[in-house]
């Protein structure tokens, strides 16, 4: 079932830029609900799983980082996916190197056999701590171990990303192993516009290079993106 969120704006100094809150703080009140639903059945021992996807440039990076911190009283930890990119060096080996390292960011490009397999870890085993990947931006590869996972002090896990709803490519078990999936929507070409001025960081191209790539690359992932958004919970719309 689609929610539609009534809009909460305020005005926040994020770690990167103003960002005006909409959906935030609802979706962090319906997390809370499932939760404390989720205390009066047979499984209250395992964390609630939530999903945040969105499109590249849809600020859902920053939002996931706002509602996890919020929702810190109760325990949540934040899991990006970004830490199951495949490395460098595994896509520098494959048949078509060049091919996946330029489009690294596709779903070809990461690794969601070991992303479902720490998901079911956390969900359903017994570890009393689950290490799980972040991203080593300085680097561009994963950082192993970056984020851990405490099932004594986690009620909540709140993992964001691009895929987390895709049904093709390896990723057909992922959506299953979350109880709550938000979906934020944005406007695709005012998100690729945006990307084309944050992602002239990127080394080893010129800026003339960062905008074919942007169209080339980050659009047709964000048309992928789209593509799994009815299967989410709940649609929310990015102020971006």
């Amino acid at each position: 079932m689609t929610l539609t969120v009534e809009a909460y704006t305020v005005e926040v100094l994020s770690k990167r830029q103003m960002l005006k809150l909409t959906w935030e703080k609802s979706v962090e009140e319906r997390i809370r609900q499932a939760c404390e639903a989720k205390q009066a059945t047979i499984d209250a021992d395992r964390p609630l799983m939530v999903s945040l996807v969105g499109i590249p440039g849809s600020g859902k990076s920053t939002s996931a980082e706002i509602v996890s911190e919020d929702l810190g009283d109760i325990g949540c930890l934040l899991m990006p996916f970004d830490g199951y990119h495949l490395p460098r060096t595994l896509l520098s080996q494959a048949p078509n190197a060049a091919d996946k390292l330029y489009r690294r960011g596709a779903p070809d490009t990461f690794d969601p056999s070991s992303l479902v397999r720490d998901l079911q870890r956390i969900r359903h085993g017994l570890e009393p701590m689950v290490g799980v990947p972040g991203f080593d931006h300085a680097r561009g590869d994963p950082d192993q171990n970056a984020h851990v996972f405490h099932r004594n002090q986690h009620k909540i896990v709140v993992c964001e990303g691009l895929y987390l709803l895709h049904d093709q490519h390896g990723w057909e078990e992922i959506a299953n192993c979350f109880d709550l999936s938000i979906f934020v929507d944005a406007d695709v070409d005012v998100c690729m516009d945006r990307l084309k001025v944050r992602n002239l960081c990127i080394p080893g191209y010129s800026p003339e290079e960062i905008l074919l790539r942007v169209d080339a690359v980050d659009r047709v992932n964000a048309m992928t993106v789209l593509r799994s958004k009815h299967r989410a919970d709940v649609i929310v719309q990015s102020a971006v």
